[in-house]
């Protein structure tokens, strides 16, 4: 099987750079336009790792200098033109269709009929016989080159992961992974030579039957020979040569591995990939949502700083409040959500390493006034739990706010039930004002196992008490181990927040105001 032999419009952005467009890199420095006096050089090199060997029906760069006084024009069709910006090219006597043309650089291919050796290069302008630049370059069966994301012919390889994402160091392409050891790749190169079947020059590779290279290719990924699925030109695209690779499964994390391709004896210069070990690549998903409503927030910024050092990594959150990436584990991470109009969340997560994590819903909420009070509970099963606070009354007994109790009575309420999750991943919202004198209890109950002493299905759930004071969250409560379906969780005695964090049984939703 040849999974995914067609190129991806992903791919082609990157390697549009190094075969359509005017490069940075130039091997001759540019000059001022002027009547030509002498033929001018011309120098010819992979258009890929930019080595002076080439192979027929390969992609290459031609630079010199003074070539036209045409602005540079890409070619628009496929078959590729032979004429652009008034230029032409003859390799070996033979006319070469082109990508790209212009006063300094002309990207063409190789044309498929060119013998092996050192063989003439010539350029023309508006069809004079006289060649207006001249050189030779070297011809040979086999001219490996991996493109680049640099496009210097260096560094991270061009290279599509097994889901199409691009390949390499997280921060050094937005969107980008390093792939599991086990997990197939696509490569991007040039200078396979003939293929079988022969496709005419200036034409697209076929998308059957496949036009493959000759030869056995050989890829080397960190000094192991990877299995070869595919080689031969990518579907819809001239001259560019596809390679699909499993990547060892034996192979470490290591975000710049080397990575080489050989063809009929000739090695290509090495190129690096990222890669990472099955058991710590780790792909990390969650939700963003309010704690008033529950509706998802779109746009939220998901940061994770590893801990104790390490490159933040950042996710947006989707128009359904769900964001993922990728990361490296094991290891701790220091995850923060932030919004426009929201205060921003921050909790500590371990990350064990390999498959899947999915984190507990993160609540947000508008800032509040001086001195106000939010309590958020979030968690990740379907279980029912609820929020509870107790707090002192003027007469001198104590309120009870939950969802049947959703105030504490008071004109104008100082303590209010904002929302009754009934999904069963919350979030569950409570807002208060504490005086200065008094004692107010915050406590959570598994209704669902209420029943059940020794319930696990708090810490089963996953869940999170998150405290927001005023602008900002002074604290994040994850319960205690062991069992109990009554988790307290903290205490407001004249001013002074103290987290409780205790587990014990209450069966009795109406009894927490004694039992806390």
């Amino acid at each position: 099987m040849k999974p995914h032999p067609r190129l991806s419009s992903h791919s082609w952005r990157i390697l549009a750079g190094m075969t359509l467009t005017v490069t940075a890199f130039a091997l001759l420095p540019s000059t001022p336009v002027h009547a030509r006096r002498t033929v001018a050089a011309a120098a010819v090199v992979n258009a890929a790792s930019y080595a002076t060997t080439v192979a027929p029906g390969s992609i290459a760069a031609l630079f010199s200098t003074d070539l036209t006084q045409q602005a540079g024009q890409p070619a628009g069709t496929i078959p590729l033109p032979t004429s652009l910006a008034g230029l032409s090219v003859k390799i070996g006597g033979i006319t070469a269709p082109l990508f790209y043309a212009s006063a300094t650089q002309i990207n063409l291919q190789i044309p498929s009929a060119v013998a092996s050796g050192s063989i003439s290069v010539e350029v023309f302008s508006n069809g004079s016989p006289t060649p207006v630049a001249t050189g030779s370059v070297t011809v040979a069966d086999a001219a490996p080159g991996i493109f680049t994301i640099n496009q210097l012919g260096t560094l991270q390889a061009a290279v599509l992961n097994s889901d199409l994402s691009f390949n390499a160091n997280f921060d050094a392409l937005p969107g980008s992974r390093p792939e599991a050891g086990g997990n197939f790749v696509v490569i991007y190169a040039t200078g396979a030579g003939r293929t079988t079947p022969v496709v005419l020059d200036g034409q697209a590779g076929p998308s059957g039957p496949l036009a493959t290279a000759d030869g056995v290719t050989s890829i080397t990924i960190g000094g192991v020979s990877a299995q070869v699925l595919y080689s031969g030109l990518a579907p819809g695209y001239v001259g560019l040569w596809q390679i699909n690779a499993i990547l060892p499964a034996s192979l470490p994390t290591n975000l710049a591995t080397s990575l080489t391709v050989e063809l009929k004896s000739k090695q290509g210069q090495p190129t690096t990939i990222a890669v990472a070990n099955k058991n710590e690549l780790t792909t990390v998903s969650g939700n963003v949502l309010s704690a008033l409503t529950g509706a998802a927030i779109s746009g939220a910024d998901v940061s994770f700083q590893p801990t104790p050092s390490g490159t933040v990594r950042h996710a947006l959150t989707n128009a359904q409040g769900l964001y993922s990436l990728y990361v490296i584990g094991p290891s701790s991470f220091s995850v923060a959500a932030a919004a426009a109009g929201y205060v921003t969340a921050s909790q500590t997560t371990n990350i064990a390493g390999g498959d899947q994590a999915i984190l507990p819903p993160i609540a947000l909420t508008a800032p509040l006034a001086g001195g106000q009070y939010r309590v958020v509970i979030a968690w990740q099963n379907g279980i029912d739990l609820d929020a509870h606070l107790t707090g002192p009354t003027q007469g001198g007994t104590r309120f009870h706010v939950w969802w049947n109790g959703e105030t504490n009575l008071l004109t104008p309420a100082t303590a209010q039930f904002d929302r009754d999750d009934q999904t069963g991943i919350g979030p569950e919202t409570l807002t208060f004002t504490p005086a200065a004198n008094g004692a107010y209890r915050f406590s959570v109950q598994n209704y669902s196992n209420r029943d059940l002493n020794g319930s696990v299905g708090l810490n089963q759930a996953k869940v999170s008490v998150r405290i927001f004071v005023g602008s900002q969250q002074v604290s994040l409560v994850s319960p205690p181990g062991g069992g109990g379906t009554l988790w307290k969780v903290f205490e407001i005695n004249n001013g002074q927040l103290t987290i409780i964090n205790q587990l014990t049984d209450e069966p009795d939703p109406s009894n927490i105001k004694t039992a806390f």
